[in-house]
């Protein structure tokens, strides 16, 4: 697979989004999502830190390069779309932004994904209604084209 690029400046999400063309014409093909949290041999549980909280997501799109993952490292909420009916999954175009003090403690600054450019963390709803957007913060990103 190749390398893993960071999302660290507003260049980077420029970068990105101008390679993945904004995500339009995407899906999101898969979710692995790894806690930190394990029990022991001694039935002791530990809890690790948040870089240790990683949602992986694959998407594919109708363009080349077609997939590529990406990491949110240090996952803090994923809302999540399922099936929405009179509503197709693909992506038209996706929303990635830093956010200052959103969250109370470390870090001050999170970014966010969503699936609409018209996200806007300001509308953040977690009642159960469609139509509806999908949107995952961390505190940290990093991408990858996928191998095919």
């Amino acid at each position: 697979m190749n390398s893993w690029h960071d999302i660290k400046t507003q260049e980077d999400i420029d970068l990105l989004m101008s390679v993945y063309g904004d995500f339009h014409d995407a899906c999101i093909v898969s979710l692995n999502f790894q806690s930190g949290v394990f029990v022991d041999d001694n039935m002791a549980m530990h809890f690790g830190g948040a870089e240790e909280r990683i949602l992986s997501v694959k998407f594919q799109r109708q363009w080349r390069p077609k997939t590529i993952e990406v990491q949110f490292v240090g996952l803090r909420q994923m809302h999540l779309v399922g099936w929405q009916d009179n509503y197709s999954c693909d992506i038209l175009s996706a929303n990635l932004a830093f956010h200052d003090n959103l969250l109370p403690g470390n870090p001050h600054r999170v970014i966010i994904w969503s699936d609409t450019d018209f996200f806007h963390v300001e509308k953040i709803d977690n009642s159960i209604h469609e139509p509806a957007d999908t949107y995952i913060v961390a505190n940290f990103l990093r991408w990858r084209i996928a191998e095919e």
